[in-house]
């Protein structure tokens, strides 16, 4: 970046530096990738903070080493090859000593070979190491082409590579006497997975990944891959096949190993010791055996340099005991931690300054005095934008958009097992960034920031009505009593509103001042109940004398503790639930309960029976970051579509709910969130309908192309069916059914008939599902009603004309209907898979009635006995026949019985036969209540009196109707 030689005019209070920082400049500062930090070494040198590691395999708290001491290991006259191996976890400070090495040996006149973390194998050897040849010896590296080619034809052609490397592999196996048995298919699948693995090998980027062809994993996981036909452990056979196929086309290629190509190299080097730096060594994994049996063999003439850093998975293969005593081994950061020795809480803002220091350091505005680790802050060139700005005090000046307490805050919020370099620089950054970029107004309101804890924690007020001071405080204020203070210039620095903010955020000439849920280190003033003075009560012990007249005050209780601290824990609950989970708990418990309010219980349809019982153990969502993906039960809640304060109340709700239940105030959240929470719990109800009841593996066999409406209407007719067969099953009757509701039940003359007639799987369902009577119509009125007592007539009639009930129930599928689960229910305790399950069998019924139940013998009774009868003149009848003596006293009590019933009646059976004339030329449904219809008859008490009338037909005699034969009967006795 250019020098700024005119300061710029500062309106607003913004550090005018801010607006010359070269974006590139300022990703290069902050980049995790050494070779940037190596090559720049004005940057290295300004922000560089001396470390100490660990000496040895272990970090061994006694054993330490400086960097200066690790450097005084490298001797420019030296035989052998010498190597450093710097072990540690990601983010420790690896490629940070890396790079001070290689600084360090650059300015000996050492040859510096760097490889960093965005190279691999195939790059090391096709442009690293020719370049690398090029620069220092003005010529092309014998063979360079060769790798060049290899990495042409892996990019452009991987998988002609991999079939010459599989099938040459196999062969090879076979020679050195392993037993190899693949057949044509299985070769194909290992040549697509090599070929995939090669564009592994050529692609940049792979942090910390070692590349296999084959990893133990794979191999135990993928049969195909198993071509050994011989009891060989899993180890051998994967470190077999690799080498094989690597060895395979290295040899195709004529291509030398690494350890070759760095003997070769190293060899025209006579001056001077050249120096490899390996920034990740997973990327040599390939190469890994081999280059360390070059690095630690005993030749006189080898003469390279390594510093090699990585992970102790990547570094494994060099901890034999020949390289353990031949290399020097250092550890970044302690056993089981990621701390390390020059970053702690005292050293954290140092470590940072030099970074932000760097960013006004071009034209002289910032500069240090340097003693060690520390990093004294000098005056501002003459002329300087600092020299001239006067926004900043010399607090700040070279921290600028941030404070020391802002940065302590920062590393102190980071989880112990994170307190790394890496972490903590990243996090400082990406705020710096966001506020660089214009994403915030003021570093504080950065999502960078929104997974850390720290104990400021302000007014829910502030939370929801000027949230960006809520930040504000957390990151730059300091606890005064019941308010946060935070320096006024700041504010105008950010360009905050001033005006039209809650009365709990207060403005003084120096000073914003934010009122706190429990200023930081007191909670709140309590007033004594004694003499009423006020004091306030230290949030370690709740309790505090008071001043006046040492009565024991009480703090607040451990309900009211429970809730601030769920507050407190927000902001960093939102990056990782997982951390906090108690806040977590409290969270998920107060949004399942608001769920379950918002759902009547988790009903499917609001006011409706059919509910799904979710169990007391499971929330109905899960995150989206969780590992776990939705179950059937389960939506997807997004924690960033929440506001902060929300969910702060949400959590205060959730404690209340599991530690005092009835201190909960569900129409206080509800009037909060109810509308947002209302959008999600449609969303989880659609999708238990979804996957239950609208699936193509639920209730119906599949491409049906029913839905449930469909077997809530087939259901529906069926039961005013089976309650009254003798009535068309039209959309007006289904309405008629429902405006009167009430239980179902078949009349009892079916029932007897079907009962004694047929088999007990026959008549079992019939009884059952009229039970399910109350569901079924309840959510006829959720699919079909205009109103709590009428069906939309023109939608029921226009379903029923395009299927037919008994269709939609022929096309239930036992297996489907299984596969819904015995969670979803009716309220009572049914549920709906047995309730299909009871129409599935109610169909089939209805196909045995049809088979053997129809009684056509009593609609042709119907139609010549009982079919224009006039029950007028059969009472006149039995009246005049009550006169004479003579007559047969069973005929007379008889059809004195019958005389109970009148025109209107027969009538009925006579329609109802008609009617069964009509419906028994169709199929289906309309068969079926023909069949119905008859065995109604077959014990329908008219015609069972009419039967018991003892009338005996004379010999020869046609069979006229009964009133003719009651006619007939009146004159015999009256003759």
């Amino acid at each position: 970046m250019s020098v700024i030689e005119t300061p710029l005019e500062n309106e607003r209070g913004q550090c005018p530096h801010f607006e010359h920082i070269d974006e590139k400049m300022l990703q290069q500062l902050f980049s995790k990738v050494a070779a940037i930090r190596s090559a720049n070494y004005e940057l290295f040198r300004f922000t560089h903070r001396p470390m100490e590691v660990f000496r040895g395999v272990t970090a061994d708290p006694a054993d330490t080493a400086t960097e200066n001491e690790i450097y005084q290991r490298f001797s420019q006259d030296g035989l052998k090859n010498f190597a450093v191996v710097i072990e540690g976890e990601v983010g420790t400070g690896k490629s940070e000593l890396c790079a001070y090495l290689s600084h360090e040996l650059r300015k000996e006149g050492r040859p510096i070979l760097h490889i960093d973390k965005n190279d691999n194998l195939m790059t090391i050897l096709s442009e690293r190491i020719p370049e690398f040849y090029q620069e220092h010896f003005g010529e092309e590296l014998p063979g360079a082409d060769e790798f060049k080619n290899l990495k042409k034809d892996i990019e452009e052609n991987p998988q002609t590579v991999a079939n010459n490397a599989t099938s040459g592999a196999i062969l090879n196996l076979r020679h050195v006497d392993y037993q190899v048995k693949t057949t044509g298919e299985q070769e194909n699948k290992i040549r697509d997975f090599i070929a995939e693995k090669l564009e592994t090998l050529v692609n940049r980027g792979k942090y910390d990944q070692k590349v296999q062809f084959v990893t133990k994993e794979e191999y135990k996981q993928k049969e195909f891959l198993q071509i050994f036909d011989q009891e060989i452990s899993v180890a051998e056979a994967t470190d077999s096949l690799n080498e094989e196929l690597w060895h395979e086309i290295r040899s195709r290629y004529r291509t030398s190993s690494l350890d070759d190509v760095l003997e070769k190299v190293g060899q025209r080097f006579s001056e001077s010791r050249p120096v490899i730096v390996f920034e990740d060594f997973s990327i040599a994994a390939m190469e890994g055996e081999k280059l360390r049996n070059y690095m630690e063999r005993d030749n006189v003439n080898d003469n390279w340099d390594f510093i090699i850093a990585g992970t102790r998975d990547a570094t494994e293969v060099l901890h034999t005991q020949t390289a353990e005593d031949r290399f020097e081994f250092y550890q970044t950061n302690g056993s089981d931690s990621n701390s390390v020795l020059f970053l702690n809480e005292d050293s954290a803002v140092d470590f940072v300054r030099p970074y932000l220091g760097y960013l006004k350091a071009h034209d002289g505005s910032v500069n240090y005095e340097r003693d060690g680790g520390s990093f004294e802050l000098m005056p501002a060139d003459a002329g300087s934008i600092c020299d001239s700005c006067g926004f900043c005090d010399e607090s700040f000046r070279d921290l600028y958009p941030f404070t020391d307490t802002f940065l302590q805050r920062i590393y102190e919020s980071l989880p112990p097992s994170e307190q790394s370099p890496r972490e903590y620089i990243m996090v400082v950054f990406e705020s710096l960034y966001h506020y660089y970029k214009g994403f915030v107004d003021a570093p504080s309101s950065s999502k960078a920031l929104r997974g850390m804890v720290n104990p400021i924690s302000v007014a829910d007020t502030v939370y929801d009505e000027a949230e960006v001071y809520a930040y504000l405080a957390k990151w730059y204020g300091t606890v005064d009593g019941e308010y946060v203070k935070v320096d006024r210039r700041f504010v105008d620095a950010f360009g905050f509103e001033t005006e039209g903010l809650p009365r709990e955020i207060e403005f003084t000439d120096s000073h914003v001042k934010i009122h706190s849920d429990d200023g930081g280190t007191v909670i709140r003033e309590n007033q004594c109940p004694k003499c009423g003075s006020t004091e306030r009560i230290p949030k370690d012990d709740g309790t505090v004398l008071c001043g006046q007249c040492k009565h024991q005050i009480i703090g607040p209780d451990p309900l009211t503790r429970k809730i601030e601290k769920a507050k407190k824990e927000v902001d960093a609950w939102f990056a990782n639930p997982d951390e906090y989970p108690k806040t977590d708990m409290y969270i998920r418990a107060g949004l399942s309960d608001l769920f379950k309010e918002l759902t009547d219980g988790y009903r499917l349809f609001e006011g409706q029976p059919l509910e799904y019982n979710l169990s007391s153990q499971r929330s109905p969502f899960v995150y989206p970051d969780e590992n776990q993906s939705p179950d059937i039960d389960q939506v997807v809640l997004d924690r960033e579509d929440f506001n902060r304060s929300d969910i702060r109340h949400i959590a205060e709700f959730g404690v209340r709910r599991i530690e005092k239940p009835r201190s909960a105030d569900y129409e206080k959240i509800l009037t909060r969130v109810g509308t947002q929470l209302t959008t999600i719990a449609i969303q989880w109800r659609d999708r238990i309908l979804e996957t239950q009841l609208e699936n193509d593996d639920q209730l119906y066999k599949r491409h049906s192309g029913y839905e449930l409406e469909d077997f809530i209407l087939a259901s529906y007719a069926t039961l005013c069916l089976l309650e009254n067969p003798t009535k068309r099953v039209t959309a007006e009757r289904l309405n008629e059914r429902f405006k009167e509701g009430g239980e179902f039940s078949m009349p009892p003359s079916l029932s007897k008939q079907i009962q004694e007639q047929l088999p007990d799987d026959v008549y079992k369902p019939l009884v059952k599902v009229m039970k399910s009577g109350e569901y079924i119509e309840s959510l006829m009125g959720e699919f079909f009603g205009i109103s709590a007592n009428a069906l939309d007539v023109p939608s029921v009639r226009n379903k029923l004309d395009a299927t037919s009930p008994y269709n939609v129930l022929k096309m239930l599928g036992r297996k489907n209907i299984s596969n819904i689960s015995a969670r979803l229910r009716f309220d009572t305790g049914y549920n709906v898979k047995d309730v299909a399950d009871w129409f599935y069998d109610v169909r089939k019924a209805l196909d045995e009635i049809v088979e053997h139940g129809y009684d056509g013998e009593v609609l042709e009774y119907v139609t010549t006995t009982i079919e224009g009868t006039d029950m007028t003149v059969v009472a006149d009848i039995y009246n005049r026949l009550k006169t004479y003596e003579s007559v047969n006293k069973d005929l007379q009590e008889e059809l004195g019985k019958l005389c109970e019933y009148d025109n209107s009646d027969v009538q009925e059976v006579v329609d109802a036969v008609a009617l069964t004339g009509a419906l028994s030329k169709s199929v289906d449904f309309e068969y079926r209540q023909a069949a119905l219809i008859s065995l109604l008859l077959s014990n329908y008490p008219l015609v069972d009196q009419f039967r018991a009338v003892p009338i005996v037909q004379l010999s020869g005699e046609e069979a006229p109707s009964l009133g003719d034969r009651f006619k007939g009967v009146i004159e015999h006795y009256v003759n």
